[in-house]
């Protein structure tokens, strides 16, 4: 069971993330528009950026870890995960890179399909496995920044100076 306090915490990490990303794209010339709420639920958007004349959606993640990068198969409610969303590019907010890791999503699950062992664990094993929380629904794996910088798109989007 989450917290009300966790609730509250987890919200202002992720306002900070895309207040962190929506500066970092501005810095680089990138116009950047908030997804609808629908295209956020369902197509797993959060923001539409326009780079070179063309626009691509954009999932933030925020706050992750060099070394805890959860990525979504199948979320809580037994829905399809952010992987198998329509974003193209996965931007995951890594403070020690100094920016965000962004990846295309397709490349990432097509990478998942190769390297993650179909092989259910616990949550301290997940690393390229499987994991399921207790009494949800959603399919998870553990990987690595390391494993996000095979990936032939993978950029850094440094964080805007202030």
């Amino acid at each position: 069971m989450v917290t009300n306090s966790r609730r509250r915490y987890s919200k202002q990490q992720g306002d900070l993330s895309e207040k962190r990303f929506i500066q970092a794209c501005e810095k680089v010339g990138y116009e950047v528009k908030k997804a609808t709420v629908k295209e956020d639920i369902y197509s797993h958007i959060d923001y539409w950026v326009k780079r070179r004349g063309d626009w691509y959606g954009v999932d933030v993640k925020g706050n992750r870890h060099p070394k805890t990068i959860w990525v979504e198969f199948q979320n809580v409610r037994g829905k399809t995960g952010w992987l198998h969303g329509e974003a193209e590019f996965i931007a995951f907010d890594i403070a020690e890179e100094g920016g965000f890791c962004v990846v295309r999503r397709e490349e990432l699950k097509e990478w998942c399909v190769i390297n993650v062992d179909s092989e259910f664990v616990t949550k301290e094993n997940a690393y390229r496995k499987l994991y399921q929380r207790d009494q949800r629904k959603d399919v998870l794996t553990k990987i690595h920044l390391t494993d996000l910088q095979e990936l032939k798109s993978f950029k850094l989007l440094r964080y805007a100076t202030i």
